[in-house]
């Protein structure tokens, strides 16, 4: 008897969460549901982020961990919160821990980034509280987050550098996918 009352509230607890929906009112889900959804803004997210490494001495000097973004607002099925929908360039989220620094401000310490040989257009430093943070896979207090814009891509190959004329380089590459870089599908027969 004390089995089946244990059962039954346990049961009631899993399954009596309320429903809601989501931000933006697609997918109607349980708390309880949410653990085993997957995440699919995270899940592209991680797939297109890569880290670079600057050594000396066998010694870490900087650390860079940069997603490139277009790919993931592309599969973005409400952009409730981020209006920009990232064709006017290529927009990285970029990660930046350099030692022996007070602030990781990697444009500013004989530190560089390039895509594809283009300087970043832009350059802007998120806050704590830019939602942009929580969303990305890669997550500490000792690092300085940034959205780092650079000029478009005609390529499917992109290289992105991180250097310093005393540590050396790193490179990263990406591919864009294809309904990106082709955003006119050719007509076929079936």
């Amino acid at each position: 008897m004390v089995k089946k009352m244990v059962f039954i509230l346990s049961s009631l607890l899993m399954f009596g969460c309320s429903a809601k929906k989501d931000e933006c009112g697609i997918r109607e889900t349980s708390d309880f549901a949410q653990l085993f959804t997957k995440d699919e803004i995270y899940d592209i997210s991680l797939r297109n982020t890569h880290k670079a490494q600057l050594m000396a001495s066998f010694e870490t000097k900087a650390l860079l961990t940069a997603t490139y973004l277009n790919p993931v607002f592309a599969q973005r099925t409400c952009k409730k919160r981020f209006k920009n929908e990232m064709k006017d360039g290529e927009y990285f989220f970029v990660v930046v821990f350099i030692t022996n620094s007070e602030h990781s401000e990697f444009n500013k310490k004989g530190y560089s980034l390039t895509l594809n040989g283009h300087l970043p257009i832009d350059i802007k430093l998120l806050d704590n509280n830019d939602p942009l943070r929580y969303e990305m896979p890669m997550m500490n207090n000792w690092s300085n987050y940034y959205k780092v814009k650079f000029p478009k891509v005609n390529s499917n190959k992109l290289t992105l550098i991180f250097e310093n004329e005393r540590f050396g380089r790193d490179i990263l590459t990406y591919s864009k996918s294809e309904e990106e870089s082709n955003p006119i599908k050719p007509f076929r027969r079936r």
